[in-house]
Formats: structure tokens, C-alpha cells, sequence
């Protein structure tokens, strides 16, 4: 779980969200009103970075959706097998088929399997799930959560 939540571009990404989008102010006036740094934090700072955690959400979400490496790692049984370990496989199986194929005929005709269309009838599978969970995290891409919160 660290290996994918805690990059570089994640930790960037967080810092500069709390650096250039929520005002010192806010913090102060917080601190005024008698917060000590754990109620800061939950109540007025996570809230407002929801846009930066539904963004690395999203972004570990596919790096463990389009991942087929990792499976062959932990899981014994093919049939538990991801859907990306089975669509590499297809993938595999369809060169292989190729290669065999043209090397059969040397010199007659070269026949043209199905690769491209298989390839991408695959990646509208491979890229469906994402494509009906996104409308539903989309609302959370919202950045002027903190615009009206000041009075400037």
C-alpha cells in the first residue's frame, strides 16, 4: 500500500495543495477560537483537501486496476486471476498465434489476424469500470470549495 499511495507525485501534490490553497488565515483564526492542531487538521483541513485525496484516489485506483503483475505475485489459483492478467494473456496468445501462423506460410499470402480489434475491444473492457465509477468521484474534482470561505 505505500509503494502506491506515498510517491512522489502524490506527496507533491498534497504539499502544494495545503501550501498555495488553503489560507494561513483560516488556520489562525481557528487557532484563535481555541483548536489545538488535531481539530485544525480534521476539521478544517481534510474537508478542504477532499479535491487532493479524490485525485490520488483516483490515480492509486488505476495503478491497481491496470496492475496484472502483482497478481502473479500473491495469487496461486489462475482462476482468481485479475482482469488485466487474463486480457494480457489474450493479448500473448494472439501474437503467438501470429508468429506461428506467418512462419507456417513463409511466403504465401500473409493473413491478417485480428490483433488490432481484439486489442481494442480490450481496452474498452480493460477501461469500462473506470469509465462508471469516474461521474460518481467526478464532483469532488471541484476546486472552489475554499474560494467563498474568506472574506477578502
Amino acid at each position: 500500500m505505500p509503494n502506491y499511495l506515498v510517491t512522489a507525485f502524490n506527496v507533491l501534490l498534497v504539499r502544494n495543495y495545503y501550501a498555495n490553497s488553503i489560507p494561513h488565515e483560516m488556520i489562525e483564526s481557528a487557532q484563535i477560537d481555541g483548536a489545538k492542531e488535531y481539530t485544525i487538521f480534521l476539521k478544517i483541513m481534510l474537508p478542504l483537501a477532499i479535491p487532493t485525496i479524490a485525485t490520488i484516489s483516483l490515480f492509486t485506483g488505476l495503478i491497481y486496476w491496470n496492475d496484472w503483475v502483482n497478481c502473479l505475485y500473491y495469487v496461486t489459483d489462475s482462476k482468481l486471476y485479475p482482469l488485466q492478467n487474463l486480457l494480457i494473456r489474450i493479448m500473448n496468445n494472439i501474437q503467438f498465434l501470429k508468429v506461428s501462423t506467418n512462419a507456417q506460410l513463409l511466403g504465401t499470402q500473409n493473413i491478417d489476424l485480428p490483433g488490432s480489434s481484439v486489442r481494442m475491444a480490450m481496452a474498452v473492457i480493460g477501461i469500462l469500470p473506470v469509465l462508471i465509477i469516474f461521474p460518481f468521484v467526478q464532483k469532488y474534482f471541484i476546486k472552489g470549495v475554499v474560494l467563498g470561505a474568506l472574506k477578502g
